[in-house]
């Protein structure tokens, strides 16, 4: 498999957006960082996923699972960047996974 790989998301305002990736080596989730910024470029970023990995269940050469999740409540509606980099210490040391997630506002969430 060629990385990073392409997973972009829709979401709606204020759900909660997860994806589970299996990973061919042992990480911890110390050493992953995933982000979501307006552009590329940016400095700041505008979130962050929560990160947990498992070597629970895992499925023919995974070696562990990467579960990412990240509120939507904290951003606007939009456009965004994101991606996943293994760390070392203060270095990226690789992508794993980018995309891009389109947060729209939604129709029938804000009451009846």
């Amino acid at each position: 498999m060629k990385l990073p790989v392409l997973h972009n998301f829709n979401a709606i305002k204020g759900e909660v957006i997860s994806l589970s990736i299996g990973y061919n080596n042992v990480v911890a989730s110390e050493s992953l960082f995933a982000c979501v910024r307006k552009y590329s470029p940016d400095e700041e970023y505008k979130a962050k996923f929560d990160i947990d990995v498992s070597t629970d269940e895992l499925e023919n050469d995974e070696a562990s699972k990467i579960t990412l999740s990240l509120d939507t409540n904290a951003l606007a509606v939009g456009k965004y960047q994101w991606d996943l980099f293994i760390w070392n210490g203060d270095h990226p040391i690789k992508c794993l996974v980018k995309g891009q997630i389109t947060i729209v506002e939604g129709v029938s969430n804000r009451g009846k």
